[in-house]
């Protein structure tokens, strides 16, 4: 059994014993049950701890008290397997209690997805999606579902499965499998994972809560376009496993063919930018060396880049662009200026004067390298600032020679772009900055330019994706995210891990 398998399979047991007694029937509440151990059942999330997928120890089930309400019996049973246990470690913290307590709470205990007689419409709607979730490249809950295929009693453990399972559903469609920044420290997305209790009150105020759940997915067109090659590869491979073999791209060059990681991985990516990335836009894809500039809705300018060397990653996380910077200097990164201008200063003290760099001292230490503005400057004649934690931006260089190479990682992280002026324009042309304005600047000093309104920048990692024709594109995976993306992927730890002892 693949590790993939295991993975899902482990998880819909433990969905399995939410719903099912030790002796083999779907468990009522029509005869009062013996106390169960609590050590008997220990549940541990490891993913997501509280607030919304909390432990839930095993309680004493009681009588239903009979009422004329048909969803009171429900309801009280609800209200015992959700509230904290009067013994041994309690379910929910008093101080932070779960989503899924707080959300039936509100609700005075109703069920949403099942009643007396069966899954509600809210349910049906539900299950109808969880089944789909493959389609998305999410994890299928088939035991659950077949449970509920099969005539699974509608009891409290059953609506709480159902809320759980939504909730995880809600959660790994913007990202939550995996921890990007423990896959390696150039990959700094910051996730929009949503909580337990929004996810439940937004599902149940929509019409059709499957619906409603699955928006919880990209939106984005290269994520849609990619869902649907993904649907055409299982068709036309009539299998999930991934194939072996040899094939060639346009080009010519010889390629392994498409594998289901290789949709995978570059979904999840997606899952990784904001659900709305903005109508206007800066997109660079790195392993393309190609920058895209939107303008509500429409590309305004396409140029290819110079992108960060192996061991100099150009990170992948998203920002907001607000200035612009014409004639700028370049204060050398300490990084650099401890692994390479250091040794060579050490080996030539005139080594900084003779390449235009300016030393900056304190009590006879170097402190500072400062390049001043001018045609050596490493960051040419203009830059476009987007604050953040990598200390990496957009900039022109005087090495106007890397653009003509089909591979070009050969910066210290930041991206050299091969249009500046022509990118300035499209960003500054409306407020009087066109090209030739620009440049008749060159040599005049340093000015900061503001931008009208902030821009999104997003700096992101596709291997794959689809092009205007709708055929497939193939970049090389210059920094392995792929390999440490897959593996992770398939560890990822179960989303409830239920054992009997």
């Amino acid at each position: 059994m693949n590790a993939s398998v295991w993975t899902r399979t482990t998880r819909l047991v433990s969905l399995s014993a939410l719903l099912w007694s030790g002796h083999g029937q779907a468990q009522t509440f029509d005869t009062p049950l013996p106390v169960p151990d609590p050590a008997a059942i220990t549940m541990v999330d490891p993913v997501y701890p509280a607030p919304w997928d909390v432990s839930i120890t095993a309680v004493p089930l009681i009588q239903p008290v009979a009422a004329t309400n048909p969803h009171q019996p429900l309801a009280e049973a609800l209200k015992v397997l959700l509230q904290p246990a009067s013994h041994g470690v309690s379910a929910v913290e008093t101080t932070d209690k779960s989503g899924l307590l707080r959300f039936y709470e509100a609700r005075d205990f109703r069920p949403l997805w099942v009643d007396a007689h069966g899954l509600t419409e809210h349910g049906q709607s539900l299950v109808k999606r969880l089944s789909l979730a493959d389609e998305d490249g999410l994890d299928t809950p088939t035991t659950l579902l077949a449970l509920i295929q099969t005539g699974a009693t509608p009891n409290a453990p059953l609506e709480v499965a159902l809320s759980r399972a939504a909730v995880t559903y809600a959660r790994e469609a913007r990202g939550s499998r995996i921890d990007p920044t423990k896959l390696s420290k150039s990959l700094t997305p910051k996730l929009d994972i949503p909580d337990g209790l929004g996810v439940l009150q937004h599902l149940a105020q929509a019409d059709q809560a499957g619906d409603a759940l699955w928006h919880y997915n990209p939106k984005h067109a290269g994520y849609i376009a990619l869902r649907a090659k993904l649907a055409e590869w299982r068709e036309a491979t009539a299998s999930l496993a991934e194939t072996t073999g040899i094939s060639r791209t346009a080009e010519g060059k010889r390629t392994l063919p498409l594998q289901l990681n290789d949709f995978l991985s570059n979904m999840e990516r997606w899952r990784w930018l904001p659900l709305n990335a903005g109508d206007s836009r800066i997109e660079v894809n790195i392993p393309e060396y190609t920058m895209r500039l939107y303008g509500h809705g429409t590309l305004k300018h396409t140029g290819r880049v110079v992108v960060g060397k192996t061991n100099t990653q150009t990170p992948v996380f998203s920002s907001v662009m607000d200035h612009v910077v014409i004639n700028p200097s370049w204060g050398v990164p300490y990084s650099i200026l401890k692994n390479e201008f250091l040794p060579k200063l050490a080996a030539d003290p005139d080594y900084a004067e003779r390449h235009g760099y300016q030393v900056i001292r304190k009590d006879d230490r170097i402190v500072g390298i400062r390049q001043p503005p001018g045609e050596r400057n490493a960051l040419g004649f203009i830059k476009f600032m987007f604050p953040n934690e990598h200390a990496v931006y957009l900039h022109d260089t005087p090495q106007r020679n890397l653009f003509a190479r089909e591979e070009r990682a050969f910066s210290h992280g930041c991206v050299r772009v091969d249009q500046p002026f022509a990118l300035a324009d499209a960003l500054l042309g409306s407020m009087g900055f066109d090209e030739a304005r620009l440049k008749s600047m060159i040599g005049k000093g340093e000015k900061t330019v503001a931008l009208q309104a902030r821009l999104p920048v997003h700096l992101t990692y596709f291997t794959l994706s689809i092009d205007e024709t709708g055929q497939i594109r193939r970049f090389a995976d210059i920094y392995g995210h792929d390999e440490k993306l897959r593996v992770a992927l398939l560890k990822a730890p179960q989303r409830v891990l239920a054992t009997r002892r």
